[in-house]
């Protein structure tokens, strides 16, 4: 047995091994503890090493960290790594599980991830080409919604832009960033991925997750006519939102007062996510004044 097996819990949605002996998991119930160990932090070393390869990548005393998508019976897996001996006193293992059911937005409604009046909404945003950002906490269930309002979508061309293949849409064109390799060049950014898309004639242009200059580029362009894009940000309130938008605009030097308007002229719905007692949409806000 290794940790990932511990996703045989269908109700286990994230592994954290933080040491040899201190390995937890999270799901509907919170973050608790395990009784699984390794024997040594050669061992785990050794595991993560493997896990990682299975992808093709490879994390060493050159790059002590790595990050992966990788199938497996229980899902598809988000592996990220940190390896014991640089940047850490031992090697860490965070393991994402991404359901391999497509969740549509009626399936939502019956595990009252949101309700009738939010489901009615969701839908009129999708059809009718809303621009929307979906925001909450890690683990709140922003990339579930986000594929669900996607697979509402039949006819169009949809590009989506990740840092790893989480979103797994079959009605998409998937683009991945990808890190420098060990010579140190190679790296291929959310921003480079997003400038290329808008030449590749899309009807919908997806961010898997918003951090930082793209984000700048992405309100110019639906500033300029594109429509029904979406796109995820970590915020731990609704309020918190367009602030957290705010700061991602000024790390390009753009003024609060010009990022603001280009935030409320260009996204139309915020759709903020919680996760305590149980992941659910809490607010969905109409944004800007253009009703």
């Amino acid at each position: 047995m290794n940790p990932i097996d511990l996703l045989a819990d269908p109700e286990i949605n994230d592994v954290l091994v933080n040491s040899t002996s201190a390995i937890q998991v999270e799901g509907s119930s919170g973050l608790r503890n395990t009784e699984f160990h390794f024997e040594s932090e050669e061992e785990l070393k050794l595991f993560a090493r493997e896990l990682i390869q299975s992808n093709g990548s490879r994390v060493d005393l050159s790059k002590p960290f790595a990050e992966v998508t990788i199938k497996s019976e229980y899902g598809l897996l988000r592996i990220h790594c940190i390896l014991g001996g640089e940047c850490s006193i031992g090697t860490q293992l965070s393991i994402r599980r991404h359901s391999v059911q497509s969740l549509t937005l009626r399936h939502l409604l019956d595990t009252r991830f949101l309700n009738s009046v939010q489901l009615s909404l969701l839908g009129k945003i999708v059809a009718g080409k809303q621009n929307f950002v979906i925001a909450g906490a890690t683990g709140s269930g922003k990339t579930t919604l986000l594929r669900a309002m996607l697979l509402e979508i039949t006819d169009e061309r949809i590009i989506t832009i990740e840092d790893s293949r989480e979103l797994d849409l079959a009605n998409a064109v998937s683009l991945f960033t990808r890190t420098n390799n060990h010579e140190g060049v190679g790296e291929i950014s959310l921003n480079q991925l997003l400038r290329e898309a808008l030449r590749m004639r899309p009807d919908r242009i997806v961010i898997g997750e918003a951090r930082g200059e793209e984000l700048e580029v992405l309100l110019q362009a639906l500033n300029t006519g594109h429509s029904g894009a979406g796109f995820t940000i970590h915020a731990n309130s609704a309020d918190e939102v367009v602030a957290r938008m705010l700061a991602m605009l000024a790390s390009g030097n753009i003024q609060p007062g010009l990022g603001r308007m280009m935030i409320t002229s260009s996204v139309d719905y915020v759709i903020y996510l919680g996760k305590a007692p149980a992941r659910q949409v809490l607010s969905i806000q109409r944004l800007g004044s253009n009703e």
